[in-house]
Protein backbone atom coordinates (compact mmCIF):
# COMPACT_ATOMS: atom_id res chain seq x y z
CA UNK A 1 0.00 0.00 0.00
CA UNK A 2 3.10 2.20 0.89
CA UNK A 3 3.62 2.38 -2.80
CA UNK A 4 0.58 3.37 -4.10
CA UNK A 5 0.47 6.62 -1.87
CA UNK A 6 2.19 9.89 -2.82
CA UNK A 7 1.93 12.94 -0.32
CA UNK A 8 1.30 16.05 -2.62
CA UNK A 9 3.08 19.36 -0.85
CA UNK A 10 4.65 21.42 -3.24
CA UNK A 11 3.37 23.26 -6.37
CA UNK A 12 5.36 21.65 -8.90
CA UNK A 13 4.44 17.90 -7.88
CA UNK A 14 0.81 19.05 -7.65
CA UNK A 15 0.85 20.78 -11.40
CA UNK A 16 2.07 16.96 -12.74
CA UNK A 17 -0.87 15.70 -10.36
CA UNK A 18 -3.54 17.69 -11.91
CA UNK A 19 -2.32 17.06 -15.73
CA UNK A 20 -2.72 13.19 -14.83
CA UNK A 21 -5.87 13.14 -13.46
CA UNK A 22 -7.06 15.36 -16.10
CA UNK A 23 -6.72 12.28 -18.28
CA UNK A 24 -8.93 9.77 -15.99
CA UNK A 25 -12.58 9.23 -16.44
CA UNK A 26 -13.36 8.35 -12.94
CA UNK A 27 -11.38 9.42 -9.70
CA UNK A 28 -12.38 8.72 -6.42
CA UNK A 29 -12.14 11.73 -3.63
CA UNK A 30 -12.54 12.47 0.09
CA UNK A 31 -11.89 14.84 2.13
CA UNK A 32 -10.04 15.82 6.07
CA UNK A 33 -11.11 19.24 7.48
CA UNK A 34 -12.05 20.84 10.20
CA UNK A 35 -14.97 22.75 11.37
CA UNK A 36 -14.48 25.21 14.49
CA UNK A 37 -12.29 22.17 16.41
CA UNK A 38 -8.82 22.66 16.07
CA UNK A 39 -9.46 26.04 14.68
CA UNK A 40 -11.44 29.17 13.76
CA UNK A 41 -13.91 28.21 10.41
CA UNK A 42 -14.24 25.62 8.01
CA UNK A 43 -10.92 24.63 7.03
CA UNK A 44 -9.78 21.70 4.06
CA UNK A 45 -6.82 19.77 5.63
CA UNK A 46 -6.23 17.10 3.03
CA UNK A 47 -8.04 16.13 -0.13
CA UNK A 48 -7.53 12.31 -1.07
CA UNK A 49 -7.85 11.53 -4.87
CA UNK A 50 -7.03 8.06 -6.14
CA UNK A 51 -7.27 7.39 -9.63
CA UNK A 52 -6.97 3.74 -9.68
CA UNK A 53 -3.47 3.59 -10.04
CA UNK A 54 -1.97 5.60 -7.66
CA UNK A 55 -3.59 7.84 -4.01
CA UNK A 56 -2.75 11.44 -3.59
CA UNK A 57 -2.59 12.89 -0.58
CA UNK A 58 -2.73 16.56 -1.53
CA UNK A 59 -1.72 18.65 1.41
CA UNK A 60 -3.41 22.50 1.09
CA UNK A 61 -1.48 23.52 4.00
CA UNK A 62 1.40 23.36 2.55
CA UNK A 63 0.80 26.66 0.45
CA UNK A 64 -0.90 24.85 -2.53
CA UNK A 65 -3.21 26.74 -5.01
CA UNK A 66 -6.23 24.43 -4.33
CA UNK A 67 -7.88 25.68 -7.26
CA UNK A 68 -5.59 24.15 -9.57
CA UNK A 69 -7.87 21.02 -9.28
CA UNK A 70 -11.01 22.59 -9.25
CA UNK A 71 -11.14 22.19 -13.10
CA UNK A 72 -10.89 18.18 -12.80
CA UNK A 73 -13.71 17.74 -9.80
CA UNK A 74 -16.08 20.20 -12.01
CA UNK A 75 -15.28 18.38 -15.27
CA UNK A 76 -18.80 16.53 -16.56
CA UNK A 77 -16.40 14.06 -18.29
CA UNK A 78 -14.84 13.18 -14.99
CA UNK A 79 -16.59 10.93 -12.57
CA UNK A 80 -15.98 11.58 -9.04
CA UNK A 81 -16.80 8.50 -7.03
CA UNK A 82 -17.15 9.64 -3.46
CA UNK A 83 -18.76 8.37 0.14
CA UNK A 84 -21.30 10.07 2.23
CA UNK A 85 -20.21 12.97 0.34
CA UNK A 86 -22.68 16.53 1.98
CA UNK A 87 -20.03 17.92 4.18
CA UNK A 88 -17.38 17.50 1.45
CA UNK A 89 -19.73 19.44 -1.07
CA UNK A 90 -20.67 22.55 1.55
CA UNK A 91 -16.90 22.80 1.93
CA UNK A 92 -16.06 22.63 -1.85
CA UNK A 93 -18.87 24.79 -2.44
CA UNK A 94 -17.54 27.56 0.22
CA UNK A 95 -14.04 26.84 -1.50
CA UNK A 96 -15.43 27.82 -4.75
CA UNK A 97 -15.87 24.69 -6.23
CA UNK A 98 -18.98 23.22 -7.87
CA UNK A 99 -18.62 19.55 -8.45
CA UNK A 100 -20.05 17.92 -11.42
CA UNK A 101 -20.79 13.66 -12.01
CA UNK A 102 -20.89 12.56 -8.74
CA UNK A 103 -21.35 9.25 -7.74
CA UNK A 104 -21.78 9.01 -3.56
CA UNK A 105 -22.19 5.10 -3.05
CA UNK A 106 -23.60 5.88 0.08
CA UNK A 107 -26.56 7.48 -0.94
CA UNK A 108 -26.57 4.44 -3.72
CA UNK A 109 -26.69 2.34 -0.61
CA UNK A 110 -29.76 4.04 0.94
CA UNK A 111 -31.65 3.34 -2.15
CA UNK A 112 -30.69 -0.57 -1.80
CA UNK A 113 -31.98 -0.93 1.80
CA UNK A 114 -28.42 -0.81 3.51
CA UNK A 115 -28.49 1.24 7.47
CA UNK A 116 -26.22 4.05 7.95
CA UNK A 117 -23.20 2.59 8.44
CA UNK A 118 -19.51 3.85 8.53
CA UNK A 119 -17.28 2.96 5.03
CA UNK A 120 -15.72 0.45 6.98
CA UNK A 121 -19.01 -1.12 7.99
CA UNK A 122 -20.55 -0.56 4.47
CA UNK A 123 -17.55 -2.32 2.90
CA UNK A 124 -17.68 -5.56 5.38
CA UNK A 125 -21.89 -5.44 4.81
CA UNK A 126 -21.23 -4.92 0.71
CA UNK A 127 -18.15 -7.21 0.30
CA UNK A 128 -18.10 -9.62 2.79
CA UNK A 129 -16.35 -9.93 6.03
CA UNK A 130 -13.27 -11.71 4.25
CA UNK A 131 -12.89 -8.43 2.15
CA UNK A 132 -9.66 -7.01 3.04
CA UNK A 133 -9.42 -3.80 5.42
CA UNK A 134 -7.88 -2.26 8.27
CA UNK A 135 -11.06 -2.06 10.78
CA UNK A 136 -8.77 -1.14 14.00
CA UNK A 137 -7.05 1.93 13.07
CA UNK A 138 -8.85 5.19 12.78
CA UNK A 139 -8.22 8.74 12.62
CA UNK A 140 -10.95 10.59 12.35
CA UNK A 141 -10.81 12.28 15.13
CA UNK A 142 -7.63 13.63 14.99
CA UNK A 143 -5.80 16.91 14.07
CA UNK A 144 -5.53 16.93 10.49
CA UNK A 145 -3.85 20.37 10.86
CA UNK A 146 -1.01 19.02 12.63
CA UNK A 147 2.46 18.44 10.56
CA UNK A 148 4.07 16.48 9.64
CA UNK A 149 1.29 13.88 9.50
CA UNK A 150 2.12 10.72 10.82
CA UNK A 151 2.22 7.18 8.83
CA UNK A 152 -1.29 6.06 10.53
CA UNK A 153 -2.77 8.91 9.47
CA UNK A 154 -1.60 8.68 5.60
CA UNK A 155 -2.56 4.86 5.62
CA UNK A 156 -6.55 6.19 6.94
CA UNK A 157 -6.21 9.24 4.54
CA UNK A 158 -5.69 6.81 1.74
CA UNK A 159 -8.20 3.69 3.06
CA UNK A 160 -11.08 6.37 2.85
CA UNK A 161 -10.53 5.96 -0.85
CA UNK A 162 -8.54 3.07 -1.75
CA UNK A 163 -11.96 0.81 -2.25
CA UNK A 164 -14.27 2.61 -3.55
CA UNK A 165 -13.89 1.12 -7.11
CA UNK A 166 -14.88 -1.79 -5.63
CA UNK A 167 -17.44 -0.44 -3.51
CA UNK A 168 -18.78 1.07 -6.96
CA UNK A 169 -18.63 -2.30 -9.12
CA UNK A 170 -20.86 -3.95 -6.50
CA UNK A 171 -23.62 -1.16 -5.42
CA UNK A 172 -23.53 -0.20 -9.22
CA UNK A 173 -24.65 -4.05 -10.27
CA UNK A 174 -26.66 -4.27 -7.49
CA UNK A 175 -28.53 -1.24 -8.36
CA UNK A 176 -29.45 -2.10 -11.70
CA UNK A 177 -30.60 -6.11 -10.55
CA UNK A 178 -32.81 -4.25 -8.56
CA UNK A 179 -33.99 -1.69 -11.24
CA UNK A 180 -33.17 1.37 -9.03
CA UNK A 181 -30.50 2.68 -11.50
CA UNK A 182 -32.57 5.32 -12.29
CA UNK A 183 -33.18 6.58 -9.17
CA UNK A 184 -30.22 6.69 -8.60
CA UNK A 185 -29.37 8.99 -11.48
CA UNK A 186 -32.19 11.30 -10.35
CA UNK A 187 -30.91 11.10 -7.10
CA UNK A 188 -27.24 12.46 -7.84
CA UNK A 189 -28.67 15.17 -10.09
CA UNK A 190 -30.66 16.83 -7.22
CA UNK A 191 -27.66 16.36 -5.36
CA UNK A 192 -25.23 18.35 -7.83
CA UNK A 193 -27.97 20.64 -7.82
CA UNK A 194 -28.99 21.40 -3.99
CA UNK A 195 -27.89 24.32 -2.59
CA UNK A 196 -24.95 23.37 -0.51
CA UNK A 197 -23.60 26.89 0.70
CA UNK A 198 -24.67 28.60 4.32
CA UNK A 199 -22.81 25.60 5.83
CA UNK A 200 -19.51 26.91 6.25
CA UNK A 201 -20.61 27.97 10.26
CA UNK A 202 -21.76 26.42 12.98
CA UNK A 203 -24.89 27.76 14.38
CA UNK A 204 -23.98 30.11 17.25
CA UNK A 205 -27.15 32.16 17.52
CA UNK A 206 -30.25 29.40 18.11
CA UNK A 207 -33.59 29.59 19.16
CA UNK A 208 -32.78 27.18 22.46
CA UNK A 209 -30.70 29.83 23.67
CA UNK A 210 -33.57 32.72 23.18
CA UNK A 211 -36.13 30.65 24.26
CA UNK A 212 -34.14 30.79 28.08
CA UNK A 213 -33.55 34.57 27.73
CA UNK A 214 -35.59 38.02 27.98
CA UNK A 215 -35.37 40.33 25.36
CA UNK A 216 -33.20 41.89 26.98
CA UNK A 217 -31.09 39.55 27.92
CA UNK A 218 -30.98 38.02 24.16
CA UNK A 219 -29.79 41.69 22.97
CA UNK A 220 -26.44 41.59 25.10
CA UNK A 221 -26.19 37.74 24.37
CA UNK A 222 -26.08 38.68 20.44
CA UNK A 223 -23.89 40.96 20.54
CA UNK A 224 -21.38 38.72 22.74
CA UNK A 225 -21.73 36.36 20.78
CA UNK A 226 -20.88 38.12 17.29
CA UNK A 227 -18.29 39.20 19.14
CA UNK A 228 -16.95 36.06 19.90
CA UNK A 229 -16.70 35.08 16.04
CA UNK A 230 -14.72 37.68 15.41
CA UNK A 231 -12.59 37.25 18.23
CA UNK A 232 -12.22 33.40 16.84
CA UNK A 233 -10.84 34.48 13.50
CA UNK A 234 -8.57 37.22 15.14
CA UNK A 235 -6.97 34.52 17.08
CA UNK A 236 -7.23 31.06 14.04
CA UNK A 237 -9.14 29.23 17.25
CA UNK A 238 -12.46 27.64 17.27
CA UNK A 239 -14.68 29.56 19.18
CA UNK A 240 -15.65 27.44 22.09
CA UNK A 241 -11.79 27.84 23.05
CA UNK A 242 -12.02 31.11 22.74
CA UNK A 243 -14.48 32.70 24.95
CA UNK A 244 -17.05 29.52 27.14
CA UNK A 245 -20.89 30.15 25.61
CA UNK A 246 -21.71 30.27 29.56
CA UNK A 247 -19.36 33.77 30.17
CA UNK A 248 -22.01 35.15 27.43
CA UNK A 249 -24.89 34.07 28.99
CA UNK A 250 -23.61 35.59 32.15
CA UNK A 251 -22.63 38.91 31.24
CA UNK A 252 -26.22 38.50 28.76
CA UNK A 253 -28.36 38.51 32.59
CA UNK A 254 -25.74 40.29 34.50
CA UNK A 255 -24.00 42.66 32.46
CA UNK A 256 -22.39 44.65 35.55
CA UNK A 257 -20.34 41.03 35.77
CA UNK A 258 -17.71 42.34 33.17
CA UNK A 259 -16.10 44.37 35.59
CA UNK A 260 -15.26 40.84 36.73
CA UNK A 261 -13.63 40.26 33.12
CA UNK A 262 -9.89 39.24 33.52
CA UNK A 263 -10.73 36.08 35.97
CA UNK A 264 -13.33 34.76 34.18
CA UNK A 265 -13.38 31.07 33.70
CA UNK A 266 -13.29 29.77 29.35
CA UNK A 267 -11.90 32.97 28.09
CA UNK A 268 -8.44 32.63 26.34
CA UNK A 269 -5.69 33.94 28.15
CA UNK A 270 -4.96 36.49 24.84
CA UNK A 271 -8.01 38.17 25.99
CA UNK A 272 -7.98 38.93 29.44
CA UNK A 273 -6.41 42.50 28.81
CA UNK A 274 -8.18 46.13 29.81
CA UNK A 275 -8.29 46.43 25.96
CA UNK A 276 -10.84 43.44 25.60
CA UNK A 277 -13.17 44.08 28.90
CA UNK A 278 -13.35 47.95 26.85
CA UNK A 279 -14.65 46.60 23.79
CA UNK A 280 -17.10 44.04 25.99
CA UNK A 281 -18.31 46.63 27.95
CA UNK A 282 -18.67 49.16 24.96
CA UNK A 283 -21.18 46.51 23.49
CA UNK A 284 -23.24 45.95 26.37
CA UNK A 285 -23.70 49.87 26.95
CA UNK A 286 -24.78 49.38 22.96
CA UNK A 287 -27.14 46.75 23.73
CA UNK A 288 -28.44 49.59 26.89
CA UNK A 289 -28.89 52.17 24.65
CA UNK A 290 -30.96 49.76 22.37
CA UNK A 291 -32.95 48.45 24.90
CA UNK A 292 -33.78 52.16 26.05
CA UNK A 293 -34.47 53.02 22.95
CA UNK A 294 -37.29 51.22 22.61
CA UNK A 295 -38.20 50.73 25.85
CA UNK A 296 -38.20 47.15 26.54
CA UNK A 297 -39.23 45.88 29.87
CA UNK A 298 -38.09 43.93 32.32
CA UNK A 299 -38.95 40.22 31.72
CA UNK A 300 -40.54 40.90 27.74
CA UNK A 301 -39.96 37.79 26.03
CA UNK A 302 -37.28 37.53 23.43
CA UNK A 303 -40.29 35.87 20.74
CA UNK A 304 -42.32 37.70 19.39
CA UNK A 305 -46.03 37.21 20.17
CA UNK A 306 -47.73 35.85 17.53
CA UNK A 307 -51.04 37.78 16.48
CA UNK A 308 -54.33 35.54 16.50
CA UNK A 309 -54.26 35.60 12.67
CA UNK A 310 -50.51 33.99 12.84
CA UNK A 311 -51.37 31.53 15.52
CA UNK A 312 -54.34 30.44 13.51
CA UNK A 313 -52.26 30.03 10.05
CA UNK A 314 -49.96 28.20 11.92
CA UNK A 315 -52.18 25.71 13.41
CA UNK A 316 -53.79 25.12 10.41
CA UNK A 317 -50.79 24.83 8.91
CA UNK A 318 -49.65 22.33 11.94
CA UNK A 319 -52.65 20.47 11.82
CA UNK A 320 -52.42 20.06 7.78
CA UNK A 321 -48.87 18.70 7.84
CA UNK A 322 -49.97 16.55 10.74
CA UNK A 323 -52.88 15.03 9.20
CA UNK A 324 -50.92 14.08 5.56
CA UNK A 325 -48.71 12.45 7.75
CA UNK A 326 -50.76 10.36 9.65
CA UNK A 327 -53.63 9.41 6.66
CA UNK A 328 -51.78 9.44 3.79
CA UNK A 329 -47.85 8.91 4.56
CA UNK A 330 -47.86 6.91 7.17
CA UNK A 331 -49.94 4.03 5.70
CA UNK A 332 -47.42 4.53 2.10
CA UNK A 333 -44.35 4.25 4.48
CA UNK A 334 -45.63 0.84 5.87
CA UNK A 335 -46.47 -0.41 2.34
CA UNK A 336 -42.93 0.81 1.46
CA UNK A 337 -41.42 -1.03 4.08
CA UNK A 338 -42.40 -4.28 3.28
CA UNK A 339 -42.00 -3.76 -0.60
CA UNK A 340 -38.90 -2.03 -0.81
CA UNK A 341 -37.29 -2.30 3.05
CA UNK A 342 -37.63 -0.63 5.93
CA UNK A 343 -34.44 1.30 5.82
CA UNK A 344 -34.91 3.11 2.36
CA UNK A 345 -38.52 4.07 3.55
CA UNK A 346 -37.06 5.65 6.71
CA UNK A 347 -34.50 7.27 4.04
CA UNK A 348 -37.00 8.06 1.49
CA UNK A 349 -40.11 8.97 4.07
CA UNK A 350 -38.48 10.55 7.19
CA UNK A 351 -40.36 12.86 9.67
CA UNK A 352 -38.38 15.42 8.08
CA UNK A 353 -39.16 14.63 4.96
CA UNK A 354 -42.86 14.60 5.05
CA UNK A 355 -43.27 17.74 6.77
CA UNK A 356 -40.89 19.53 3.75
CA UNK A 357 -42.79 17.44 1.32
CA UNK A 358 -46.27 18.74 2.31
CA UNK A 359 -44.55 22.48 2.94
CA UNK A 360 -43.33 22.08 -0.24
CA UNK A 361 -39.64 23.19 0.92
CA UNK A 362 -38.48 19.74 -0.74
CA UNK A 363 -39.86 18.78 -4.10
CA UNK A 364 -40.68 14.62 -4.84
CA UNK A 365 -37.71 13.35 -7.60
CA UNK A 366 -39.80 11.96 -10.21
CA UNK A 367 -39.33 7.94 -9.39
CA UNK A 368 -40.24 9.02 -5.90
CA UNK A 369 -43.84 10.65 -6.69
CA UNK A 370 -44.53 7.28 -9.03
CA UNK A 371 -43.78 5.48 -6.08
CA UNK A 372 -46.09 7.26 -3.83
CA UNK A 373 -48.82 7.79 -6.62
CA UNK A 374 -48.52 3.43 -7.02
CA UNK A 375 -48.69 2.98 -3.39
CA UNK A 376 -51.39 5.34 -2.68
CA UNK A 377 -53.82 3.78 -5.67
CA UNK A 378 -52.76 0.63 -4.08
CA UNK A 379 -54.07 1.49 -0.78
CA UNK A 380 -57.13 3.55 -2.01
CA UNK A 381 -55.95 6.59 -0.75
CA UNK A 382 -57.11 9.83 -1.53
CA UNK A 383 -54.41 12.05 -3.48
CA UNK A 384 -53.32 15.33 -0.67
CA UNK A 385 -53.09 18.46 -2.27
CA UNK A 386 -49.46 19.35 -2.63
CA UNK A 387 -49.78 16.11 -4.98
CA UNK A 388 -52.60 17.78 -6.95
CA UNK A 389 -50.43 20.73 -7.86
Amino acid sequence: MKSTIQYIDNTSDFTEVVKTLSTKSEICIDLEFDKNHYRYGFNLCLMQVFDGEVCYLIDPLKGLDIELIFPIIENPEIQIVCFAFNEDMRLLHHLGARPNNIVDLGVAMRLLNYETLSLNNSLLSVLGEDYPIDTKSSQQKSNWFQRPLTEQQHIYAAEDVFHLPALKEELIQKLEEENRSDWFVEEMEAFEKYDWSGGDKVAYLTKKDQKLLSLREWIRFEKIMDYREELGAFLSRPTYKVMDKKIALTLASSPEKVKDWANMKGLHPKLKTPKFQSDVEALLEEAEMEIQENKITMGQSSIPPMSNEQRLTMNKRRNRIESVKENFFKPIKEEIKEELGENYSNYFLSNRKMVEYVGREQVLLPYQKEIILNTAKKLNLELPQFMVD
